[in-house]
Formats: structure tokens, sequence, C-alpha cells
């Protein structure tokens, strides 16, 4: 799949939820990772990692994500969306989509 979207679900290793259902983290095969910040008073994403720059690429082309406990959806400028889920066992499952606007 192309864009960002198929380079995030291609590269996505772990997710972690935080403690609240506010903040998740996802690991990538890189070594970088995305932190992801969601209450009422709050929204924002942030790329970490020393070895790997890919979670910088993505954090820039992300439009915009909406994090309801469990599921986190994604949407990049570039028209790509992805939604990711963590089941109660630690799975994890992704859906890829094209925006149609």
């Amino acid at each position: 799949m192309a864009g960002l979207a198929g380079r995030l679900n291609d590269a996505l290793v772990k997710m972690r939820l935080g403690k609240g259902r506010h903040e998740v983290q996802l690991w990538l095969r890189d070594g970088s990772y995305l932190h992801f910040r969601h209450d009422r008073h709050t929204r924002w994403v942030q790329a970490g990692g020393e070895e790997g720059l890919l979670a910088a690429v993505l954090a820039a082309g992300i439009g915009g994500f909406k994090l309801h406990g469990r599921r986190l959806s994604i949407s990049f400028n570039d028209g790509s969306c992805l939604e990711i889920r963590q089941s109660y066992f630690g799975w994890l499952r992704r859906r890829l989509s094209k925006n149609r606007e």
C-alpha cells in the first residue's frame, strides 16, 4: 500500500497504551516511536527515539488523529488513513483506507 499509512502499517511493531487511555506509543522497526496524547485539554503527537528517523517523517505527515480507548485512528496529509486497535490480548488489528473527499 502506498502512502504514509502504508509505511506506518509496514513498520509498526508494538502499540503500548498509557494509564488512563489518554496516551499511546507506536513502536517502529527502526527503533523510533510515535507518542500520541489526547484528552479534554490536550492533543499532540511527538516523534522519539535515537535510532531511526521514520517516526519524524510520519509525525510531520499526520493531519489529525483520534484516540478512543484502545483504538487510534490516524489521518495523513496524503489522504491515507490507518486505524489501529489493540485487543485485550495484546494483538494489533489494523485497517488501511484512502480518504474520500
